[in-house]
């Protein structure tokens, strides 16, 4: 079994969220793997901005979610680290890696995310910046 360690953003704009489509067709988080000696914020910071080309700044740490895929006939464990971030700079626009990059409001993005672990981390997302002495972000 392989195991594989990434970390991504969950990055607000006002009342609207970023996502990304997968190669698969599915509306998700940006995210990609963390490379050596990078920390996980600063991988999710790179990701963002790669696939996406909008920058953020991690505001809080959302946890961790965990999944099986099958790769080449191989079972991959992975670790997903995500961050909550609010916009920077940058118009979405997609990369190599993804078809589509763009904001949605947040009432559309909930229905738009398939996998649980994503419904998980907005969940947290969102409640974060709605408790007492968060960000004003929406």
């Amino acid at each position: 079994m392989k195991r594989e360690f990434s970390a991504g953003g969950v990055l607000f704009k006002g009342s609207e969220v970023l996502l990304i489509k997968n190669p698969s067709g599915v509306w998700t988080f940006p995210k990609g793997n963390i490379e050596e000696g990078e920390t996980p914020e600063e991988t999710a910071v790179r990701e963002v901005l790669e696939e996406t080309g909008v920058e953020g700044k991690i505001l809080k740490d959302l946890g961790t979610i965990n999944y099986w895929y099958v790769l080449k006939g191989e079972k991959v464990f992975k670790t997903v680290r995500y961050f909550l971030m609010e916009y920077v700079k940058g118009n979405p626009k997609p990369s190599w890696e993804v078809e589509d990059a763009r904001f949605f409001p947040i009432s559309d993005a909930g229905k738009l995310l398939k996998y649980k672990g994503d419904k998980e981390i907005f969940s947290k997302a969102t409640s974060a910046l709605r408790a007492p002495n968060s960000p004003e972000l929406f």
